[in-house]
């Protein structure tokens, strides 16, 4: 037994990260996502959309982002990015980043990881897992700041 082997675990396989990878994740969990011709992967998770894309030289980061979906005015601003600073120093993930669009306040959270040498199917599973978890989290967290704007 290695020291770094769990008792009943296989070996997996370090594998590239692809959409049909991603797809094949979500489809084991029967959740329904569209994959745009560029390859990004989204779809709604409790009332927020998620994309789930590729970036870097060979498509080696998984970049995950959900976006909050309330109509917020722009004059909470400043009030908005504190609230986000007060999740990013509280947790690990995802990182909250607020922008003002056209009078309304955007928030985007965001969890990325570079898979460079590959990942198994497992990891990808706790990837996608943990993007949703945390993300809905977060922007859940924030919709009770503002019980009074309705998503957009």
């Amino acid at each position: 037994m290695g020291y770094f082997t769990k008792p009943g675990g296989g070996a997996s396989e370090l594998a590239p990260l692809t959409t049909s990878r991603v797809a094949a994740c979500l489809d084991s969990h029967n959740w329904h996502y569209d994959v745009a011709e560029d390859g990004d992967v989204g779809g709604w998770w409790d009332g927020y959309w998620f994309v789930f894309s590729f970036k870097g030289k060979s498509n080696e980061i998984f970049f995950t982002h959900a976006a909050w979906s309330r109509g917020v005015p722009a004059a909470e601003f400043t009030q908005v990015v504190l609230y986000a600073n007060e999740w990013n120093a509280e947790h690990l993930w995802p990182m909250l980043s607020v922008r003002e669009r056209d009078g309304v306040i955007a928030v985007l959270a965001d969890f990325s990881v570079d898979y460079s040498y590959g990942l198994t199917d497992e990891q990808l599973d706790l990837h996608v897992r943990c993007s949703i978890d945390t993300m809905v989290s977060a922007l859940g967290w924030l919709d009770t700041k503002y019980p009074a704007y309705v998503s957009n």
